[in-house]
């Protein structure tokens, strides 16, 4: 599943533009490299954090690559209606490659994915109960193999990383779900410091108070175009997906 951007061409042909969730993913990181100016602390562990920010989604590589159809609407299916237990599969393929990174990026992650099971309409189904329940144990093995090695990491510390890949992926979302043109205030940020973005020329934003400590941030993503039209199976939309593009962000202090 990926992510579906409603795109029109100059011409006024109705486009699609089809971000993979991993390069969503892959701007997370981006977003969360030099941070930690104007309020903002920087990354807690950043050695393990932000590769975890970095690879959160990475689970979804597969779909990423052959994006399903949903067979009602004959659209690509959104990561926004994944089903449940599509969701899960994804995600445990995504805690389980964080091994490779850290016990406590496993922690993060699988925190994370929870906390989006918890918050959904679906939480309290026997998929969404399973996948709670099987996370909350291993959680907690995840995070005492981290604290034997690293005893210095307290509650406070570990809190602020979760809010810090939440934070991170949000951002990330919501430069990617739409053009966005009018001012937003993040007021959920990780310090619970509001912060500003506000649109300027295309792609520019003036960013206040300013959380990197570089004086200035430029990130992009990439996706396919493709025709805003009903498609027979993932075999149709693969023919299409041949005209890959990029989004480029500039954040700017105030």
């Amino acid at each position: 599943m990926v992510i579906v951007r409603p795109h029109q061409a100059p011409s006024g042909e109705s486009l699609l533009f089809l971000i993979p969730q991993s390069v969503h993913a892959a701007l997370s990181g981006d977003l969360a490299s030099h941070w930690g100016n104007g309020g903002f602390l920087p990354l807690v562990h950043p050695e393990v954090v932000w590769p975890a920010i970095f690879h959160h989604d990475d689970g979804w590589i597969p779909t990423d690559n052959a994006p399903p159809i949903d067979p009602e609407t004959k659209r690509p299916v959104s990561f926004l209606d994944s089903p449940p237990a599509d969701s899960h599969a994804i995600w445990t393929k995504s805690i389980q490659g964080a091994a490779r990174i850290s016990p406590f990026a496993q922690y993060l992650i699988a925190e994370h994915f929870m906390m989006l099971r918890e918050q959904s309409h679906s939480a309290d189904s026997e998929a969404g109960r399973t996948f709670l329940s099987k996370y909350d144990e291993l959680c907690e093995s995840w995070r005492d193999r981290w604290e034997e090695r690293h005893p210095a990491c307290h509650e406070e510390d570990v809190q602020r990383a979760i809010r810090q890949l939440r934070f991170f992926d949000w951002f990330s979302l919501w430069l990617c779900l739409a053009d966005r043109t009018e001012p937003h205030t993040f007021e959920e940020t990780p310090q619970d410091v509001p912060l500003t973005i506000t649109p300027q020329e295309e792609g520019v934003f003036v960013t206040e108070p300013w959380p990197w400590t570089v004086q200035d941030v430029h990130v992009a993503v990439g996706g396919w175009l493709v025709p805003d039209r009903n498609y027979d199976d993932t075999d149709d939309l693969l023919r299409e997906m041949n005209d890959w593009r990029r989004l480029h962000w500039r954040f700017v202090p105030k």
